[in-house]
């Protein structure tokens, strides 16, 4: 990181962003880590990645914090696992490239959850909502395979299961009821 004063107010941050989240409380963004240079914030999710390896993954990882958490441990383990075989590495780091298309909302979950799993020995479940609208009920887990990585995986309700994974993939009659339904809408408006 660029200082040791950077450091410390990142992790900071993520403790409390942790103490919010055990409490039940919606963990809000500060400042101090949104004008973050990306490389520090990268930091932070790597020196996290370092404490959680080897965490127990006892839920599927579902939406992109969780993913992105998931991601960052399993690469650090994998480097423990080559430190314990006795090759030669630099230290456990992340590059930025990493987290350069994350929101910053979605990097410091993924920093607060491989916290939690640093404490706890394992990775926090997602939340479990819809993927695509905020269903909480009639969850069901969708797999889809990708050529590289880990598969998709995400909660999607019994109507959001229909859809395709890709939204350019949406067919005609969905786009046709989704206009209907628009039009609708804007038809009861005063």
């Amino acid at each position: 990181m660029n200082g040791p004063d950077t450091c410390i107010t990142l992790l900071e941050t993520v403790a409390t962003g942790l103490a919010r989240y055990w409490d039940g409380h919606q963990v809000t963004v500060p400042a101090a880590w949104t004008n973050a240079p990306l490389t520090d914030r990268t930091d932070a999710l790597a020196h996290l990645a370092w404490q959680a390896r080897g965490a127990e993954i006892a839920h599927p990882a579902t939406h992109p914090a969780s993913r992105l958490a998931l991601a960052a441990e399993r690469e650090a383990w994998a480097w423990g696992l080559a430190l314990a075989a006795g090759v030669h590495l630099p230290p456990f780091q992340l590059r930025p490239h990493w987290l350069a298309h994350e929101s910053p909302e979605v990097q410091l979950e993924a920093c607060i959850r491989l916290l939690a799993a640093a404490r706890t020995g394992v990775l926090p479940a997602a939340p479990y909502l819809c993927a695509i609208c905020p269903a909480e009920q009639d969850l069901h887990l969708i797999s889809h395979v990708r050529c590289t990585g880990p598969n998709l995986e995400e909660w999607r309700c019994s109507l959001c299961a229909r859809l395709p994974i890709d939204p350019k993939d949406l067919p005609e009659t969905v786009e046709a009821i989704s206009r209907q339904h628009r039009r609708r809408s804007d038809d009861r408006r005063p």
